[in-house]
């Protein structure tokens, strides 16, 4: 029994970690120690240790020899790298559902747009909206989920999320004024209507525009 208790605490502290440090909570490059771990998730050491080195293997946390666990640090390379590789299976998946989805698929897109315009990106004070973004996310999955490959989704997912850090930072200053709404309704016109040039372009449009705002002012964006 006391296994299975470390596991489930050292599982709850993994997610509260995890998510405080794809939110920006734990800012990147924050230095981790368990001292001040223990008291912010009260746990004990044991399963600290466990979620941070579960951390590491998903590339969310480094360890440093002789100077401990800190969050992984942002960077231009790991942007353009993440923002393509995301483009690529997400393009991927989108081809695979345009070819496949019925008339459920399309109905679940209409709906999940509709939600997402809803809701604006960021708040009056410039914080990325909490209910925008889990609709940002639906919404794009809703594009490729009749794919057929829940590899290709996962790992869509997971791109996705480590993504996810770099849009709170893009959120706090935006480089230049930008109508998201805007580019969703293009995507999502051009996959309803099975136009599979137009959505790949759109969507390379959506995915270049977040990296080029990063990248105009990237001192900004980090600091």
């Amino acid at each position: 029994m006391t296994t299975i208790r470390t596991r489930t605490l050292a599982s709850d502290v993994f997610e509260q970690l995890r998510s405080d440090i794809l939110e920006c909570r734990l800012e990147p490059g924050t230095r981790l120690r368990f001292k001040d771990l223990r008291a912010r998730y009260r746990s004990g050491l044991s399963p600290i240790r466990e979620a941070l080195m579960r951390l590491v293997a998903d590339d969310l946390v480094i360890l440093e020899d002789h100077k401990g666990f800190r969050v992984a640090p942002v960077s231009q390379e790991e942007l353009v790298d993440l923002a393509m590789t995301w483009f690529e299976l997400e393009s991927l998946a989108i081809r695979q559902s345009i070819k496949k989805g019925d008339d459920r698929w399309a109905a679940n897109i209409r709906a999940r747009f509709s939600e997402l315009s809803k809701h604006r990106m960021r708040t009056a004070k410039g914080a990325l909206d909490p209910g925008w973004e889990p609709r940002n996310l639906e919404f794009h999955e809703s594009l490729y989920a009749a794919c057929g490959s829940p590899s290709l989704m996962r790992f869509c997912r997971v791109l996705s999320e480590r993504f996810s850090r770099y849009r709170r930072l893009w959120a706090r200053r935006l480089a230049r004024k930008r109508d998201i709404s805007k580019e969703h309704e293009d995507l999502c016109r051009a996959v309803l209507t099975r136009n599979t040039a137009a959505a790949i372009a759109a969507l390379r449009r959506h995915r270049m525009t977040t990296i080029e705002d990063l990248l105009a002012n990237w001192n900004e964006h980090v600091a």
